[in-house]
């Protein structure tokens, strides 16, 4: 991450641009899939701000050609450019043709990387060189799965979008929450539209208490 800040500043640095914010949008799954309630509100943000979106590489946003293609076309639809800090090119001027054999070879290196991986630790349990027992991997896979969770809630503002329903509907309650969250274009993190029981979910991964979120 610090890596790819200091390649986005030393970009910004000689277009002679200013930084309005860094923000790390996850990918989850094992196609590098971006998330997509993440990316919009990013895509918004810069929209509203009149402002352009820069990544350090490609596959560092995703290395699903899918994914990528379809992030093309979200900077197309919403007018927000979107700057390749590598190739020092908008994603605007590769054509179609061009930007598919990228999302081609963005995605063949991630099954490279994956092919090594799986060879590196082949027949190890946890980190290299050491045993853990599952019991200790479980909890270390819960508390970074917490933390992602917390860091992508953080992102959306998505406290400060629940209290903001709740204020405004005379039945704040779950059902009608999710709604509003949908109304207002908002995504789960797995890119999908807010039931009552993602949220509660959501919620309750978060440890938050649903009774204060709408009190406050």
């Amino acid at each position: 991450m610090q890596e790819q800040t200091s390649q986005i500043r030393a970009f910004a640095q000689k277009h002679k641009a200013s930084i309005i914010e860094i923000i790390q949008i996850q990918a989850s799954g094992k196609r590098m899939v971006l998330n997509h309630g993440q990316l919009a509100s990013a895509i918004l943000a810069a929209r509203n701000s009149g402002a352009d979106l820069v990544v350090t590489k490609l596959d560092r946003l995703s290395r699903d050609q899918i994914t990528l293609l379809q992030l093309k076309k979200a900077s197309a639809e919403s007018g927000v450019e979107i700057h390749v800090a590598s190739m020092d090119r908008k994603i605007s001027e590769i054509s179609d043709l061009e930007f598919t054999l990228l999302a081609s070879f963005a995605e063949q290196e991630r099954k490279q990387i994956q092919e090594r991986i799986k060879e590196a630790t082949k027949g190890k349990v946890g980190p290299i060189g050491q045993n853990l027992d599952p019991k200790v991997l479980q909890q270390r896979s819960l508390a970074r799965r917490q933390f992602l969770a917390q860091q992508w809630a953080k992102s959306i503002g998505l406290k400060d979008q629940i209290r903001e329903a709740s204020q405004n509907l005379k039945r704040p309650n779950l059902k009608n929450v999710a709604r509003w969250l949908n109304g207002n274009g908002g995504l789960t993190r797995r890119g999908k539209p807010w039931s009552s029981s993602a949220l509660h979910h959501q919620i309750t991964r978060l440890g938050w208490r649903w009774r204060a979120l709408v009190a406050e």
